[in-house]
């Protein structure tokens, strides 16, 4: 981003609502080959940055320095981190500054967004992938970071990461999938202990929707954030790809409708085979309908393998799942297997 471009964004973040527009040929890229950031190593530096919500207090800073250091890394905050612009964690032209100034570091290896709530999203237009793919960088979030998760992946071609965020509940399943991921450039294998399960709420375990076995680049996460994208330059590219995804405090109706809206943009069609996560439901008019029933109605049609268990999200004990690298599934053992390396 030359100068010019940069006062333009400036002077765009100063407005009330903050949501500069300034698409151009230097801030986009095309969709790329495939860039693996580099192993992460005890000592390596951690940007911590805040693209999306607002902490709540200091002491939600110093609990994600806490979990940073507690992987062996060294925790380096985004001079924006702490600020708020009522539910942001501060202006977009901040929490920008902070990413971009992030992957411009050659000493930061790897990138967690301290928390997700809302706002990542409002980056897109602004986002550099040229400068992402100069500069790979491990990127790890949940949530709402699935706006920066797949955009990433899409259009520098860089490999990223559904996982916890630096403010997540960093449980020893939680960290020991995560080393397993980021601090070993060897394909991470199995993804979920095959345990078979009757209902959504018994964990561990998996329901089999359709039986059968794919295999394509892994694409997904929050199913929110990835219908929001439909119908606008940052849509997924669901094609032969393994969709996940995950959701929490949804009704049954309004997952079914998200869903649809998947279907209706032949986005499910598409795809090669799904891994659905946790949905966490609530429930709203008086409804009993069964998540894993709304599931079924919608899956089992297209005829493709497809299971409900995945161990991602919003969960206490979570896996860390590399977006745009090569898997294989099996829906009749309820896994993902990763067969290439998301590290190099």
């Amino acid at each position: 981003m030359d100068r010019k471009d940069f006062i333009k964004l400036l002077a765009a973040g100063s407005s009330v609502l903050a949501a500069p527009n300034i698409v151009t040929s230097k801030t986009r890229a095309t969709p790329a080959s495939t860039v693996k950031p580099y192993r992460i190593k005890k000592g390596d530096i951690a940007a911590i940055v805040s693209p999306a919500g607002s902490v709540v207090s200091n002491t939600d800073i110093d609990e994600a320095v806490a979990a940073v250091k507690k992987l062996g890394l060294v925790p380096k905050l985004g001079k924006n981190v702490g600020s708020r612009w009522n539910y942001l964690g501060g202006r977009d032209t901040e929490r920008l500054t902070d990413l971009h100034d992030a992957f411009n570091d050659h000493e930061v290896k790897v990138i967690f967004p301290i928390r997700g709530g809302y706002g990542s999203s409002r980056l897109l237009p602004m986002l550099d992938f040229d400068l992402i793919k100069k500069n790979p960088k491990a990127f790890v979030g949940y949530s709402d970071n699935t706006s920066l998760i797949v955009s990433m992946n899409q259009f520098s071609g860089l490999v990223t990461f559904y996982g916890p965020n630096a403010l997540s509940d960093w449980t020893p399943y939680t960290e020991e999938n995560w080393r397993k991921v980021l601090m070993e450039n060897a394909p991470a294998g199995l993804f979920n202990p095959p345990s078979p399960r009757r209902t959504l709420d018994e964990q561990p375990g998996f329901v089999t929707i359709k039986s059968g076995k794919a295999r394509g680049q892994l694409l997904g996460g929050n199913l929110s954030l990835l219908i929001q994208t439909l119908g606008t330059e940052w849509e997924i590219d669901t094609r032969g790809k393994i969709l996940f995804f995950e959701d929490v405090n949804e009704s049954a109706y309004k997952i079914d409708r998200m869903l649809t809206h998947l279907w209706l943009a032949r986005k499910l069609q598409d795809a090669a085979g799904f891994a659905i996560g946790h949905i966490t439901k609530v429930r709203q008019f008086g409804e009993s309908v069964d998540v894993v029933d709304v599931i079924r109605d919608r899956f089992e049609p297209l005829g493709k393998p497809c299971y409900v268990g995945l161990t991602t999200g919003h969960i206490s004990n979570i896996l860390t799942l590399p977006v745009g690298v090569e898997v294989e599934l099996d829906s009749d053992k309820g896994y993902l297997k990763a067969v290439e390396s998301a590290v190099i």
